[in-house]
């Protein structure tokens, strides 16, 4: 039980770690080229 516990823990901080970095570059690419930004539904429209 407890290793699944710790498996299920690395899992969740990997993906955590990638959908970060993912927001990151895409935030960082928005401010650089005007072309990212654009991960999150648009409720204005």
């Amino acid at each position: 039980m407890k290793k699944t516990a710790v498996k299920a823990l690395i899992i969740f901080i990997i993906f955590f770690t990638g959908a970060s970095c993912l927001l990151y570059l895409d935030s960082m690419c928005a401010e650089t080229t005007g072309e990212g930004g654009k991960l999150v539904l648009n409720i204005e429209n």
